[in-house]
């Protein structure tokens, strides 16, 4: 049987190697905001949360950007949030990333006080972001870099007044993510 090797590749792997920072101690998240899922038939995923897990659908949304483009929906049942994402082209960041990882979780959002002074802590810790902050009318949220180890990527979101997914922010997202190349 061989056994498998882990190597830090990405960005976020790196803190694997970093002591404890003394910050780590005090932690700024406050709860789960949501859970992004990446699918293959957003569909399907939406009858199984819809029909069968009584989740209630608050909106869909569709972003292109300038090579690919995503299809979304967010469900809400008792404070609990999932947003499923499907690619609709095989080069699309959601496509890439089902590719590589597989479907399933593909980012947890996590509620913070403020959103910068959290980014400048977590990369204080080790943990680098694909994103720079992105502004919207109550949102504020970054996303870190994708780690190899767990295939995770964590979203800092902070919410002031705005309950769901602003388009300009989903879009700033998209278009971050595909200009550099990240999934």
């Amino acid at each position: 049987m061989t056994e498998a090797v882990i190597v830090p590749t990405a960005e976020c792997d790196a803190a694997l190697d970093s002591p404890p920072a003394e910050a780590a101690v005090t932690n700024p998240f406050r709860r789960i905001d949501h859970i992004a899922l990446a699918v293959v038939d957003l569909e399907g995923a939406m009858h199984m949360f819809e029909n069968v897990l009584g989740f209630e659908l608050k909106r869909r949304l569709t972003v292109e950007g300038k090579h690919s483009g995503m299809i979304s929906a967010e469900f809400e049942s008792n404070g609990i949030r999932f947003v499923l994402c499907q690619g609709t082209e095989p080069e699309s960041q959601v496509a890439q990333l089902v590719k590589h990882f597989g479907v399933g979780v593909a980012h947890i959002a996590l509620e913070v006080d403020d959103v910068d002074d959290t980014v400048q802590s977590l990369k204080q810790r080790g943990l680098s972001f694909d994103t720079t902050v992105i502004r919207g009318p109550g949102l504020t949220q970054a996303f870190s870099s994708r780690c190899i180890n767990t295939g995770l990527s964590f979203e800092v979101i902070n919410r002031n007044g705005e309950e769901g997914f602003l388009e300009s922010n989903v879009q700033q997202l998209f278009d971050q993510l595909e200009q550099s190349g990240k999934y």
